[in-house]
């Protein structure tokens, strides 16, 4: 069985576990808080190399404005104006970015302290509850979340069920760089299986999903992250078919796979200057890609639908796959 230890505790005195998973050379480090994705370990060039923007401690998570290595739910991403309508019920959330609603306010089971129900020596599973109307988000909402880690792929896999009908759009907010020293990510080169790209308003709003053709945003083929736009992305990414991204730098390439229709892509231009685990932090420090639902989708009939209805289950996976090239 992989191996438990006390990370810290809670201001209210709750301990934080923090459950480590192997496979072969490769290790992740999981937490209870959030389910944080809290180290990634892989072999690279005769040594091991920790790929995710990590906080030494307990305190850098708690209360943590980059939502760093979080499983964030019930709804990731941002929701205009800080309100939707369900069944013809309007309900009103956290205005927690700008006017709007971001990464589910003060609903968030990221900032949750969840429940360890099974594990073995290469994988966990853990749960988490959103009471009804937490962050003003309708429904008790039952959220599993399991990692598995089989040699240098990580899978997470998501299940969620409500006892009303409510909207749902869970995401893993890991930040990565595979230089694994924090160090500007503007070298990593990025190729995203997207023919298309949600162009956004001036509060990250979208307002239509266009052709990454000829754009700064054409990742179809591979490209520096750094090469265009100063290397400032945060849009999501309408997949095509294969639902695939890959990153590659410093003698490692990461593949995202997964069933979800989109991916946000953050270079993390406002990522704290703080104690962490690389030499390096702060802006630009780790890149992440974030599987998803459209942003605002529960407020676009055009989008694909993210309502999750009484008594339905909601599943879904995106696994990370690291090689040594």
């Amino acid at each position: 069985m992989s191996e438990n230890t006390v990370f810290g505790h809670l201001p209210n005195g709750e301990e934080v576990k923090s459950v480590r998973l192997v496979s072969g050379e490769y290790s992740v480090t999981i937490l209870t808080l959030g389910a944080i994705i809290h180290q990634f370990n892989v072999p690279c060039r005769g040594s091991l190399r920790n790929i995710v923007f990590s906080s030494p401690d307990l305190a850098g998570y708690i209360g943590d404005s980059s939502y760093k290595g979080q499983c964030v739910a019930p709804y990731a991403n941002r929701i205009r104006n800080a309100e939707f309508c369900l069944d013809g019920v309007r309900y009103t959330l956290d205005r927690n970015n700008g006017p709007n609603n971001l990464h589910s306010g003060s609903g968030n089971l990221g900032q949750k302290n969840w429940n360890i129900i099974f594990q073995t020596d290469n994988s966990v599973v853990l749960n988490a509850e959103h009471c009804a109307m937490e962050g003003g988000f309708p429904g008790n909402i039952g959220v599993t979340v399991s990692y598995l880690l089989t040699d240098g792929r990580l899978t997470i896999s998501y299940t969620m069920v409500s006892d009303a009908d409510t909207a749902v759009n869970p995401t893993n907010h890991s930040y990565f760089n595979l230089k694994g020293d924090g160090s500007p990510i503007f070298d990593h080169i990025v190729q995203i299986f997207a023919d298309k790209v949600i162009t956004v308003d001036e509060n990250l709003i979208p307002v239509s999903a266009v052709s990454v053709k000829g754009t700064d945003f054409d990742f179809t083929s591979a490209h520096l992250i750094g090469e265009r736009r100063e290397g400032r992305y945060d849009h999501c990414f309408v997949f095509s078919e294969e639902k695939k991204a890959v990153v590659s730098c410093g003698g490692l390439r990461l593949t995202v796979e997964t069933d979800r229709p989109g991916m946000q892509l953050y270079t993390g231009e406002f990522n704290p200057d703080c104690p962490s685990l690389w030499p390096h932090s702060g802006p630009f420090c780790a890149l992440a890609l974030e599987t998803s639902a459209y942003p605002d989708a529960v407020n676009r009939p055009d989008f694909p639908s993210v309502v999750l209805e009484k008594g339905a289950i909601f599943n879904s996976r995106t696994s990370y796959t690291v090689e040594e090239v």
